[in-house]
């Protein structure tokens, strides 16, 4: 790279010179001709520096907004009604007639709890208003067909419950007839929902069965049959886990029912009594989410 210095001096010392010849010129007399000073090029380290252009600043990045919190509706007790009353699964049925079952048992019985229940121990029970909520008429109005589809497919606990309904709604009571001419009826529709019950392992149904056939309610006795049906029962209470709680004395083939049943039967008879208890028991399909 050249320096420009020495030109710059050069051209300073001719304007000078210039300048001098001019003054000399005029203190003469004389005009002098101007001569244009040769244009000097700025020197390069008199050139102007543009401006320094600043870096432009980062535009912000704009913060995501945290999403909204998600509108988490309550299921009301209506709703939730409807909802296991529309759906195709029996034992979502049951559940609907229970929710509403349980709020006409807090809305009958508000009166007696509060002159039989310790105000201690009113806590342990729902109000009515804890138990019906919003459930509406029709609702309550359904609950018998919701109790009847669950109780013919099986459901546990329904076939005992469509039972001590009665064929009305009103339950079975001493003053009731459920054998009435009228109720007939009905009681085939029960009969079928506890032959229901008998193929899902429901204890309920097979102890029904056992009372039924030892003691001859509707149809002949039949020791045999008993034994067999106290026999399944005591097989599906062990396949359920419940057998437990079950008295000592009713803890296997040799407990008390099965001597009284099989008191009568010849021992070829107890044996196939046994035996058809047991396939009972051990073939039964109890409902998906029944218990």
């Amino acid at each position: 790279m050249q320096h420009r210095r020495p030109t710059l001096l050069a051209s300073t010392l001719a304007a000078l010179l210039a300048g001098g010849a001019l003054v000399v010129e005029l203190t003469h007399g004389r005009p002098a001709a101007v001569v244009p000073a040769p244009a000097v090029e700025p020197p390069a380290a008199f050139l102007p520096v543009p401006a320094p252009v600043e870096a432009a600043a980062p535009s912000p990045v704009p913060r995501a907004s945290a999403p909204a919190p998600a509108r988490t509706s309550v299921e009301t007790l209506s709703q939730k009604v409807d909802r296991l009353g529309r759906s195709a699964n029996p034992v979502d049925a049951f559940a609907a007639y229970q929710l509403v079952t349980n709020c006409l048992w807090a809305r009958d019985h508000e009166g007696w709890m509060a002159r039989h229940i310790l105000p201690g121990d009113r806590g342990l029970l729902p109000t009515t208003q804890q138990a019906c909520g919003d459930i509406a008429s029709d609702q309550v109005q359904t609950r018998l067909h919701w109790l009847e589809r669950a109780a013919l497919a099986g459901v546990h606990h329904a076939a005992t419950e469509m039972l001590r309904e009665g064929p009305d709604g009103l339950g079975v009571s001493a003053s009731s007839d459920p054998d009435a001419p009228e109720n007939a009826d009905w009681k085939q529709r029960v009969q079928a929902a506890l032959d229901a019950g008998v193929r899902t392992c429901d204890a309920d149904s097979l102890e029904s069965r056992v009372n039924r056939y030892e003691t001859g309610q509707g149809v002949p006795p039949d020791r045999a049959k008993a034994l067999t049906y106290w026999v399944a029962y005591l097989g599906c209470r062990e396949r359920l886990g419940t057998s437990a709680d079950l008295a000592p004395s009713a803890a296997g083939a040799g407990d008390d029912a099965t001597g009284r049943m099989g008191g009568a039967l010849s021992a070829e008879q107890i044996a196939r009594a046994v035996a058809e208890g047991q396939a009972l028991a051990r073939d039964a399909q109890p409902l998906p989410g029944d218990h």
